[in-house]
């Protein structure tokens, strides 16, 4: 079975502070934005998709069970939100059983995207992350998560680099390789997913895949959810590229 995971309990504050809803549910071109990444995963091909919840967590499972998907969604708590998505991914170990897609509940993209993951040959201990090396394309460089690579493999990643030649974005595909690396570096204040990627990248198993034309956004900030909104209009609730490549997030 093919499945996917998606990182969906944190509060989402630069968007959805004060909000009686979680940043999942933040509507994007009048759809939620979570929905989206599911109706994505589906016409991927993903047979199933693991949402991990947390902050606000019922109001996002109630949400959900209201909307008729074309692939099972089930749910797995992380009731410790507030430290960093690697320790949210730790709460779904149980589902990395083989290669599986970990995707961000805030990041649209075109279906391209994850087939181009999908066909990279990953190895039993390997993780493979989907980059842009457009990065003059980025609306919202701060905020992006760099990368700097060599050939396929990732040499460092992190939101703060100062070298890079790439961006992350936000479409892994995963083995349970990721889960020993976070449970290696998870301390009382938690771990990050960069964390657990740069320890397998010390490793030389953190392998990339570059998605070309594949269109994709971060909607973490508002000007980023004013992008994407841009993004759907034109090219529609797929986000299949245009002719010449769209800008990208």
């Amino acid at each position: 079975m093919e499945r996917a995971i998606i990182l969906a309990a944190g509060r989402g504050e630069r968007l959805v502070n004060g909000k009686p809803y979680p940043k999942p549910l933040e509507l994007v071109a009048g759809r939620p934005l979570i929905v989206r990444v599911i109706e994505g995963l589906a016409r991927a091909g993903v047979e199933e998709v693991v949402v991990i919840v947390g902050y606000l967590g019922e109001v996002l499972i109630e949400a959900l069970g209201r909307v008729s998907f074309q692939v099972p969604v089930r749910f797995c708590w992380n009731h410790e939100f507030d430290k960093p998505n690697g320790t949210s991914l730790l709460k779904a170990k149980e589902y990395v059983v083989g290669p599986t897609f970990l995707v961000m509940s805030d990041h649209l993209w075109s279906t391209s995207l994850p087939e181009r993951v999908r066909a990279f040959p990953l190895a039993d201990d390997e993780t493979v992350l989907g980059i842009d090396y457009k990065i003059a394309d980025c609306v919202d460089l701060d905020d992006a998560t760099k990368v700097a690579t060599d050939g396929s493999r990732v040499l460092r990643i992190g939101k703060m680099l100062e070298q890079y030649d790439a961006l992350d974005t936000g479409v892994f595909r995963i083995t349970p390789a990721v889960i020993a690396a976070l449970e290696e570096v998870e301390g009382p204040q938690g771990c990050s997913l960069s964390q657990g990627m740069a320890k397998l990248a010390a490793q030389g198993k953190m392998r990339v895949v570059d998605v070309g034309d594949a269109v994709w956004v971060d909607v973490d900030t508002p000007l980023a959810h004013g992008h994407a909104e841009k993004l759907l209009a034109a090219l529609g609730p797929e986000l299949v590229p245009l002719a010449a490549p769209a800008h990208q997030g």
